[in-house]
């Protein structure tokens, strides 16, 4: 599942040990590892559940040069075509992880690489050259991630509570949250139940600089004639349909850990599988 956390800390020190503090709150969603890293102007932290490259993928990762750092929550189904790609464009690899292939994806094609992944991600990109921190989100939301800004910092973290270990952060009931809670059984669009706590829309980047934020969206879903196969039969959607699934399912599969897809892999059985418990006759 992992987790990420971290915040900015422009014109004042972190405070020793909270980084620390925010990525514990986390720790159930990666109880493998949990690290940190510390610059003068940002903090960011990991909680790591290992997947994939059990034994160099530790977060958070930093390039060769020193100069990015990356803490990533998330699967990449593609990134070893990526990472082929990018290894004939020279870029060097040190580990199997899909975490190390966002963050060179990132070094190579800036905010542009967010469009090239397929996967779920909620992921933190700090670039120590130019003081930038971004922020990226899958294009469905699959993975979360939540958003505080006060004054010139930026605080963000996986879960509400990696938040609320910052004396910045109130909790203050968001009435319209609620409302929305309660009409539709969750929080719409960017809302939380806390006041002044946002979520990352999916399919945006969010970039922080210097106290200033710009968010941009990468992806939008495709609505329209544009969109839409009309002179597709019945028969060849359901084919098309049937290849996306198994090869979803097959992407999904791709693990150092064994699998399970029974309870948690997303494919419930046909009904045929299911035996229905037979009831005692009445004594």
């Amino acid at each position: 599942m992992c987790g990420i956390a971290g915040f900015t800390h422009r014109q004042r020190p972190a405070p020793v040990g909270l980084i620390q503090d925010a990525i514990a709150t986390l720790a159930h969603r990666g109880p493998d590892h949990q690290g940190v890293f510390e610059s003068k102007t940002v903090s960011l932290g990991a909680a790591r559940l290992k997947i994939i490259d059990l034994a160099s993928g530790d977060q958070p990762m930093t390039s060769g040069d020193g100069g990015a750092v990356i803490a990533f929550n998330g699967e990449i189904y593609n990134h070893l075509e990526l990472r082929r790609e990018l290894e004939a464009l020279g870029h060097r690899f040190r580990s199997r992880a899909d975490t190390e292939t966002v963050l060179e994806a990132f070094l190579e094609w800036d905010t542009g690489c967010f469009a090239r992944l397929r996967g779920m991600f909620a992921v933190a990109l700090w670039t120590e050259s130019s003081k930038r921190l971004v922020l990226a989100r899958d294009r469905m939301g699959i993975k979360p991630l939540y958003l505080a800004n006060r004054g010139d910092d930026l605080y963000f973290g996986s879960e509400l509570k990696a938040l609320f270990v910052h004396r910045e952060i109130e909790r203050r009931l968001s009435l319209a949250g609620l409302d929305s809670y309660l009409s539709l059984n969750y929080c719409a669009g960017a809302a939380t139940l806390v006041e002044g706590i946002e979520k990352l829309a999916p399919g945006h980047w969010l970039e922080w600089r210097d106290g200033k934020i710009r968010e941009e969206s990468y992806w939008r879903l495709p609505i329209g004639p544009a969109a839409s196969q009309p002179h597709w039969t019945s028969s060849a959607a359901q084919e098309e349909l049937d290849r996306l699934l198994k090869l979803s399912v097959k992407e999904h599969l791709a693990s150092d850990v064994p699998v399970g897809v029974w309870l948690s892999g997303g494919v419930d059985p046909p009904r045929s599988c299911i035996t229905p418990r037979r009831r005692r006759a009445p004594a």
